[in-house]
């Protein structure tokens, strides 16, 4: 049974982040399924480190946006707005090869809290970097 509140496309989510981060970075959304909605990341000058590898920042930002993106389609956005309270990130591989792809899965979904999975893997399928987003969801008069 699908997670989310209402029917999406993948220019949707892409519409989501338009003037942010996100846009700036070149993430775009490229898969969804019943539960989990994927992103891609270039490697490029904006993800950059200076010696050419992806600058860990950068991942932190695709995993944030992918599973905040993924945190407000399972609300009613008229009435709640998520907001990240807690990434843990784990990126113990250096990567020299773009582009960098990631998948939000939910591990918990509660009235106020979302708890969110996502894995990162490099061009080749290969896992380079795990996250944990917990995701606060607030009336949206607060």
């Amino acid at each position: 049974m699908p997670l989310w509140t209402r029917q999406f496309t993948l220019a949707d989510l892409d519409a989501i982040g338009e003037k942010t981060a996100s846009e700036h970075l070149g993430i775009r959304h490229t898969g969804m399924g019943d539960d989990w909605i994927e992103a891609t990341m270039p490697l490029d000058s904006r993800t950059r480190n200076a010696d050419g590898s992806m600058h860990p920042g950068a991942l932190g930002i695709l995993a944030e946006t992918v599973g905040s993106v993924a945190a407000v389609l399972c609300v009613d956005s008229s009435r709640h707005i998520c907001l990240g309270q807690i990434l843990h990130i784990n990126h113990p591989v250096t990567v020299i090869m773009g582009p960098v792809h990631a998948r939000a899965c939910a591990i918990s979904i509660l009235d106020n809290s979302h708890v969110w999975d996502v894995k990162m893997k490099d061009h080749a399928g290969s896992i380079i970097g795990a996250a944990r987003l917990t995701i606060a969801v607030l009336d949206r008069r607060q």
